[in-house]
């Protein structure tokens, strides 16, 4: 068979080749490359087309950063707008928090009593109310040690004032200005009046809510993550789960070893200011216990408050025992509690836990503070934990013939 044929038919035509393609006339055709042509270039990624406006070329780096800081400025954007609605919706978020926080520190309790045999619904109960009476009766004692201890406190401290070095003059001036001061503020009494009673019914209400969702959780509180869990795509079920589970136990661990730390702190300065003679101990033990739950800062002024009491009731003395005292029990708390009751549990450094209460001190002002660290150690073990595993190389499978010691064949 020869390499062409004739394509004509029956009238007889033209003889075409067959190498070039089909369905294309032998005369438009485009002519065949020859041995020295080259195809044409590509045009390569980030260098001006041929004819075309010439470019810069961008860094490979440069865009790289660009990538990254435009994904970091939407995170932060979004961050302030969660903050900024919390806020506005303190009167919701600040109990929601609280209550999750209680609800840590309750949880082993209930899980406790149901073991025993108790309901669900029962074992709540008897967890919240055992914690309101405790709550309670310490209040009470506390009003009633403050109620009786304050007039010795005020002559002692008009003695620790009548010891200043301060002129007769200086005293009458600083008088004169708190006159006027009270004088200047006395046409807003009923403005401070309405402002008192709208915070008190605020913080009866965020009680009240607060009480309410801790009841919740702590009865239905795993149906509503199951129920959470299975509103989402199965395929995001299995890392929901493995960021929610370690984001819960970082944040029932720093409940539960603040709350030991913050009784140690308590007991510590209660016998401190006991031997001492120190009025009001029990208002200044529960200062020291809530200041214990802001760390590296709540300790320390809650102390610092006691030790002025210390110094205005009973001199210098007392007050540098009172010091030392408190430098040993920061000790042990830095070097024996921390460790092995927060650290495992917070895993945070210290330069980003002076951040976040610096930053949750200003956004939210105490609660704030008492609230960053907690949530900011849940939120570092979820995105921890969030992304998918990297698999693990499967080793070699050796069979136990092939790793026997070569030796002599038995005789």
């Amino acid at each position: 068979m020869t390499a062409s044929r004739r394509a004509g038919g029956r009238d007889g035509g033209p003889v075409v080749g067959d190498d070039g393609p089909r369905g294309v006339d032998a005369t438009v055709a485009a002519p065949a490359a020859g041995p020295g042509d080259e195809p044409p270039a590509e045009p390569v990624a980030g260098e001006p087309a041929v004819g075309g406006p010439a470019r810069m070329p961008v860094p490979p780096l440069l865009v790289d950063l660009a990538g990254w800081g435009w994904r970091l400025l939407l995170l932060a954007l979004m961050a302030v707008l969660l903050l900024r609605a919390a806020e506005t919706l303190y009167l919701v978020s600040l109990p929601m928090a609280a209550a999750l926080l209680l609800t840590a520190l309750l949880s082993p309790l209930v899980s406790a009593l149901r073991r025993r045999g108790l309901s669900r619904g029962s074992s709540t109960a008897v967890a919240v109310v055992g914690m309101v009476l405790v709550v309670a009766a310490v209040l009470t004692w506390v009003v009633q040690r403050a109620v009786a201890e304050v007039p010795t406190l005020s002559a002692a401290l008009e003695r620790a004032v009548r010891q200043l070095p301060l002129s007769n003059d200086t005293l009458l001036r600083l008088r004169d200005q708190l006159v006027v001061y009270l004088q200047s503020g006395s046409g807003s009494f009923a403005t401070g009046v309405l402002t008192g009673l709208q915070t008190a019914a605020e913080v009866l209400t965020g009680v009240v809510l607060t009480l309410l969702l801790t009841i919740i959780l702590l009865t239905d509180g795993d149906r509503m993550w199951t129920w959470l869990v299975t509103r989402l795509p199965v395929p995001a079920r299995p890392r929901a789960v493995r960021a929610g589970v370690p984001a819960w136990s970082r944040l029932s661990g720093w409940v539960r070893g603040t709350v030991v730390i913050a009784v140690f702190h308590a007991l510590v300065v209660t016998v401190t200011l006991l031997v001492l003679r120190v009025p009001l101990v029990a208002p200044l033990a529960i200062v020291v216990f809530l200041g214990s739950f802001v760390p590296l800062v709540g300790a320390v002024l809650a102390g610092g408050l006691a030790v002025l009491v210390a110094f205005a009731t009973h001199g210098l003395v007392s007050a540098v025992v009172l010091i030392a005292v408190l430098l040993v029990d920061n000790q042990v708390e830095a070097h024996v509690l921390q460790p092995f009751l927060v650290g495992r549990y917070v895993r945070l450094h210290p330069f980003v836990v002076a951040v976040v209460i610096t930053a949750g001190a200003l956004v939210a002002g105490l609660a704030g503070a008492l609230l960053a660290v907690p949530f900011t150690a849940a939120l570092h073990a979820a995105l921890t934990n969030l992304p998918d595993p990297a698999p693990v190389p499967a080793r070699p499978h050796r069979s136990w013939l092939w790793s026997r010691p070569a030796g002599p064949a038995p005789g």
